[in-house]
C-alpha cells in the first residue's frame, strides 16, 4: 500500500528535536550554548520561539509540547532517570518532578493529562509494586489513580507487560502493548474496549500509534508504517510513503499523531491527513 504525501516544510531538520501535536504545530528544538531554543510553527505558518535554560541534548528529550494557558512541557532523560519540567511562555520553571523507572513512552492529552507508559522494566519494579503498565500525572506532579491494569483483568484482556505506544482520539486514550499487538482505549476512569489483533505475521514492538477510520496506523523503528484495517481480521498492510509525484520517500523519520502521519527527511518534512472521525 501506498500513500502520497504532501511537503509541509522545505527545511533540513538534522540534528534537531522534532515533535508534533494534534493541533497541527510543529516544535523544533535546537541546542544552544546558552540553553535550548524550541520553534513552534502553527498550521498557519506563524512561528514563536521559546528559549529555556536547560543545558539538556535534543537526543535526550522525549517530549516538548504547549499545553493550555500557554505553557510548555518538556520530558527529558538526566541521571539515569525521565524528569517533567513545566514552563511559562517566558521560559521561566513553573514545576518539576521526576518519572519512575521503565519509562518508554509519554501523551500530553487535550485535558492536560500527561500520561506515561512503561516498559516491562518499569512495570515489574519495586517502585510500582501494584505493576501499573500507564500512569496518569497533573501537570503538577501530581498522580492520578487510574485502574486500567485491573480492569483488563477483570474482562479477561491480555495483561499490559511492555506498553510500546500511546495515542488519543475523541476524548480516548489508545494504548498499544503485548509481545503480540493488543490495543487498549480508556479514559480517566475505565476501560472501554480492547483490540486483540490476530495477524501473527506483523508482531513485534511497534514504537508509535495513531487512529483512524482506516484502522489502526502503527510505526516499527521509527520509520516502518503498518495499517491494521478498522475490521481487525483483515491481514495487516505494509505501508510505503510517498511524496507528491508518488517516489517512494527514504531515510526519513515517521511521526503519528492523533490527526496526521508525518515523515521528517533530508529534503523536508511531509505530511498525510488522517482526521476522518473515529473508528466504529
Amino acid at each position: 500500500m501506498k500513500i502520497k504525501m504532501n511537503k509541509l516544510f522545505e527545511e533540513s531538520v538534522k540534528g534537531c528535536f522534532c515533535h508534533f501535536d494534534n493541533c497541527g504545530r510543529l516544535y523544533l528544538g535546537r541546542h544552544q550554548n546558552d540553553g535550548l531554543s524550541f520553534t513552534i510553527i502553527d498550521e498557519s505558518g506563524n512561528s514563536r520561539v521559546i528559549h529555556i535554560d536547560e543545558q539538556i541534548l535534543c537526543e535526550d528529550i522525549m517530549l516538548f509540547q504547549q499545553s493550555l494557558a500557554d505553557r510548555y512541557v518538556l520530558i527529558f532523560f538526566e541521571s539515569h532517570e525521565y524528569k517533567v519540567k513545566v514552563f511559562s511562555a517566558d521560559g521561566t520553571e513553573q514545576c518539576a518532578f521526576s518519572l519512575p523507572s521503565g519509562v518508554s513512552c509519554s501523551l500530553l492529552d487535550e485535558k492536560q493529562n500527561l500520561w506515561i507508559g512503561l516498559s516491562d522494566e518499569g512495570i515489574y519494579s519495586d517502585e510500582n509494586p501494584e505493576g501499573h503498565s500507564v500512569l496518569c500525572y497533573s501537570l503538577d506532579g501530581r498522580l492520578k489513580k487510574t485502574h486500567i491494569d485491573q480492569q483488563l483483568s477483570e474482562i479477561y484482556a491480555p495483561a499490559a507487560d511492555d506498553c510500546y505506544a500511546l495515542a488519543e482520539k475523541d476524548g480516548l486514550i489508545y494504548m498499544l502493548y503485548y509481545s503480540y499487538t493488543v490495543i487498549a482505549a480508556f479514559d480517566e476512569t475505565e476501560v472501554k474496549r480492547v483490540w486483540i489483533i490476530s495477524d501473527k505475521t506483523y508482531s513485534g514492538v511497534y514504537d508509535q500509534l495513531a487512529i483512524s477510520n482506516d484502522g489502526f496506523w502503527v510505526c516499527k523503528d521509527d520509520h516502518s508504517l503498518f495499517l491494521i484495517p478498522a475490521d481487525i481480521s483483515l491481514p495487516m498492510q505494509e505501508v510505503t510513503c510517498c511524496d507528491p509525484d508518488g517516489y517512494e520517500l527514504s531515510g526519513h523519520q515517521l511521526k503519528l499523531t492523533g490527526n496526521a502521519i508525518y515523515a521528517v527527511s533530508n529534503s523536508g518534512i511531509y505530511k498525510r491527513d488522517i482526521s476522518n472521525g473515529k473508528i466504529k
